[in-house]
This record gives structure tokens, sequence and C-alpha cells, in this order.
């Protein structure tokens, strides 16, 4: 299952590009090597290139999902905040970088109120980028495109889960 997932993901990577070029690939194969306990604890920079991103995005990334998350021990609220915040990058009514989408006006209270400066990265949300960008690839992620922990008012929600409501469109 392991060897499947990283060639899954190297497959995603070189098909959009997103390699940096041989220290990367280098990486994306060490990383098809390591178990679990070592993908876990990897440098950042191996984690980024199995996700197709430059290190100071994921760890942007992992930021937002840390400071949007209950800050409990749940994996799968996290996951869902990582693929909310990967499917509005796939839509056309989205900008279409991470940065774009976590950066664009009104959409994320943790960065208009400093949250994601004052919280650090930790490795159940860098976890989080990882497992929701494998059901991504693998088609069996929700398509979620929004949650809110407070003043649900979009409808019947697809779950609730980790202090939030999440809502498929």
């Amino acid at each position: 299952m392991i060897k499947f997932i990283s060639a899954l993901l190297l497959t995603a990577v070189i098909s959009t590009g997103s390699i940096g070029g041989e220290e990367d690939t280098a990486r994306i194969r060490a990383w098809g090597a390591m178990s679990e306990a070592q993908r876990i604890e990897a440098p950042i920079e191996y984690k980024a290139a199995a996700c197709g991103l430059s290190a100071e995005t994921f760890d942007l990334l992992s930021r937002v999902i840390e400071a949007e998350s209950d800050r409990s021990d749940n994996l799968e609220g996290r996951i869902l905040i990582a693929e909310t915040i990967l499917n509005r990058v796939s839509s056309s009514s989205f900008p279409d970088t991470i940065e774009g989408v976590i950066y664009q006006s009104g959409q994320f209270e943790v960065v208009s109120n400093g949250m994601i400066y004052t919280v650090g990265r930790t490795k159940l949300s860098d976890q989080a980028i990882i497992e929701a960008q494998k059901r991504i690839a693998e088609g069996s992620a929700p398509n979620v495109m929004y949650f809110n922990a407070t003043n649900y008012q979009y409808g019947d929600p697809y779950c609730y889960e980790g202090g939030n409501y999440f809502v498929t469109v």
C-alpha cells in the first residue's frame, strides 16, 4: 500500500509539473522507501516534495490547518480542512493557488486575526495534508468547499468533524 501511494503521489507531482528538480525527485524517491513512522518524522522538504509543494507553501497550509482545527488529536477534521483548501484550488470559483485561496479576503478568520502567524505547524496537520492529497488523487475525497464552526446556515452539512461543519458542492 505504501509503495502504491508513493507511486500515486510521484505520478501526480510529475504530471502537474510541480517538481523542483533533481533534489525533489530524490526526496520523493526517498519518501517512497520510508515507513509511516519515518514519514511522520520526515523533514518538511520531504513532505512538501511528496505533495508537489514548496516547503513554504506546505508550511503555510499546515499552519492554516492547525489554526482552523479544534487543536485536539482529531486527524479527520484536519484532513477535511486540507481537502477544502485543495478543492478550492481546483475550482474555477476560487484562486488557483494555495496561497491565493488562503489569503482570499474574508475566507479564513485565522488569516484576518493573525492566528496563522502565531500557530506552528504540527505533525498532525502535516499528516492531514499528505492524506488529503492522497484521497484527492485517488478520487475518494468528498468535494468539500466550505467549513464553519459557528452560525451554520448553508443547508445540510456533509459532516460535522473536529469542531467544524463541512459542506460539499
